[in-house]
């Protein structure tokens, strides 16, 4: 396999797992797509969040499937004062995000330990 064609594959990769939400008045909540069955394979790797004025988000990350999982969650751009809360089923809940360039990264560590928060930043 040529370099060429590893990076296109990674940077597609990238692309494929990642969403940008923004958020409005129907849109405040978002459940994370770790592989499960009701997911369609789909997994996001990374989750972009912007935000309009007065709409804050909450993000709920679901149990992973693979060891070693990783879920990264930034908080892109922000509107106002807004929020972005992320929750997992099981394990470590983020760092309450409130200002663009904050972020929490995540990684499976199986269904005792959950997702472990491995670092973050608020601002």
């Amino acid at each position: 396999m040529s370099a060429g064609n590893f990076l296109y594959t990674e940077a597609r990769a990238y692309k494929q797992g990642t969403v940008a939400l923004t958020t409005s008045a129907s849109v405040i909540t978002y459940t994370a797509k770790t592989g499960q069955d009701s997911d369609a394979f789909m997994i996001d790797r990374v989750i972009r969040v912007t935000t309009a004025s007065t709409y804050s988000m909450t993000i709920t990350v679901p149990d992973g499937i693979a060891y070693g999982q990783e879920l990264t969650v930034i908080f892109e751009v922000e509107g106002g004062t807004e929020t972005i809360t992320t929750t997992t089923t099981t394990g470590d809940n983020g760092t309450s995000l409130t200002a663009a360039g904050g972020y929490n990264n995540f990684q499976w560590h199986g269904s005792t330990l959950g997702w472990c928060l491995i670092n973050s930043s608020a601002t």
